[in-house]
């Protein structure tokens, strides 16, 4: 089982949109959920350095007993070097795309291009976020129309507006708040 995770806090400096539909405590259930039936499967993960979803992903490891090293990989931008979590020592398969110009969004951007064109998941899973999550859902369109795009709704956020602006025809993204009854059924089916 092959998974790309594309996930993000909204942050109230931002699009106040995405701050009024958020649930921050679905959103951390969410993707607890998610890495549970990962690794129930012993499945593999992609996903990019977030300040808040890096930390959660390497708590949620080390309470499930895993090392996430075996199950990981870790994209990150050089632009953020500096600002890089400790908890990225958690994690062996780190690649770290070199920044452009020390300009944000181009190396945003070229970060976000690799990590979609160079990993080969069927399934990609969009939780809560923002503007970044928004964009990785429109270079999944561009560069991997073949992979199966699911926006988990219920959180609010970007991964709700995706949902209601792409017209989503699963409706248990909406309404399901029993997120590992999401996963065990609508991911698995996505990738089989």
């Amino acid at each position: 089982m092959k998974v790309f995770l594309s996930a993000g806090v909204p942050l109230p400096d931002r699009d106040p949109a995405f701050m009024r539909t958020d649930d921050l405590s679905a959103t951390r259930e969410a993707i607890k959920a998610m890495v549970l039936v990962l690794l129930e499967r012993n499945g593999t993960l992609v996903f990019g350095g977030h300040p808040a979803i890096t930390p959660l992903m390497r708590m949620l490891f080390h309470e499930a007993g895993v090392s996430p090293r075996e199950h990981v990989t870790l994209y990150q931008s050089g632009y953020f070097a500096e600002d890089f979590p400790h908890e990225n020592e958690a994690f062996e398969r780190i690649v770290i795309v070199d920044a452009v110009a020390n300009d944000r969004e181009r190396s945003l951007y070229e970060m976000r291009h690799r990590m979609i064109s160079e990993t080969a998941q069927p399934c990609a899973v969009f939780i809560g976020g923002m503007e970044g999550v928004v964009d990785e859902f429109r270079l999944f369109r561009e560069l991997r129309p073949d992979v199966r795009l699911l926006p988990v709704a219920s959180n609010g956020a970007a991964a709700l507006r995706l949902y209601e602006e792409n017209s989503i025809d699963i409706p248990e993204l909406k309404s399901e708040l029993m997120y590992p009854t999401l996963f065990r059924t609508v991911l698995i089916q996505s990738i089989q």
